[in-house]
């Protein structure tokens, strides 16, 4: 009889983000038969200009406009940079709510499938995960898990990252692009919010439960993250509100 061998689940690591980014000094897209452009939009100290810089993003990844034309948007007098900024440049300053931001968003008429998430009516953190596992953008909504009604704030959710055990994936970290903070070097993203390694609602309780162990349709406690970047302190965060884009079939 041969002799049976046993041997434990490989575990490691992965990562996973967007297919059309291209890490390096800079972030870039390869843009249709032209050199590589900058996908990475920077909102400045006095502005509320968070939502605007996360669907420029959005347009430079689908291609539906380079990135230089998107910056001059405020002076174009036609294309789409142009309608850009006649539906969301009021919003510079004021900043812009999630349902709001869709609305002026489908007036656009780009060929675009965009669906709302509300943390009040859905259980969004699952599902955010779940877009991003299959290669989608989600712009989330945060805000700081001690005052969630203050400084609600875009960010542009590229990829997931997490442990993999015995084949099964375990997402505890979502990667974003934060327009508050500087650009990504060497990596698609400048900002990670993560599943607290250990106490309340640590990965081993129910913040990872509400992530990987619940059916899509159940309902999920709210997860309250760890929001890590290089430019601020980490700060506990919850998700206020996402809005996953796919582009429309034959796109």
């Amino acid at each position: 009889m041969a002799k049976q061998v046993q041997t434990s689940a490989i575990s490691y690591r992965f990562q996973r983000y967007h297919h059309a980014l291209m890490t390096g000094k800079l972030l870039l897209k390869q843009s249709k038969r032209q050199d590589p452009v900058r996908v990475f939009f920077r909102q400045g100290d006095l502005d509320g200009y968070c939502g605007l810089a996360v669907f420029s993003m959005v347009l430079v990844i689908f291609d539906f406009a380079k990135s230089v034309a998107l910056q001059d948007m405020a002076r174009r007098k036609y294309g789409t940079p142009s309608d850009v900024w006649t539906a969301l440049g009021d919003t510079a300053f004021t900043g812009v709510r999630a349902a709001d931001f869709v609305q002026r968003v489908d007036a656009l008429n780009l060929p675009l499938s965009i669906t709302l998430r509300e943390a009040n009516t859905d259980s969004v953190d699952r599902w955010v995960v779940d877009c991003l596992m299959a290669g989608e953008l989600v712009a989330l909504v945060t805000a700081s898990a001690k005052n969630t009604g203050r400084n609600q704030h875009w960010t542009l959710a590229i990829g997931v990252e997490g442990q993999t055990l015995a084949r099964q994936h375990q997402p505890d970290t979502i990667l974003v692009l934060d327009p508050s903070g500087g650009d990504p070097c060497f990596r698609p993203h400048n900002a990670r919010m993560v599943v607290p390694a250990t106490g309340a609602g640590s990965r081993g309780g129910k913040a990872a439960e509400s992530l990987y162990k619940l059916k899509p349709d159940e309902r999920a406690q709210r997860v309250q993250w760890l929001y890590e970047s290089d430019d601020y302190a980490p700060e506990p965060s919850v998700i206020i509100a996402a809005v996953r884009f796919r582009l429309l079939d034959g796109d």
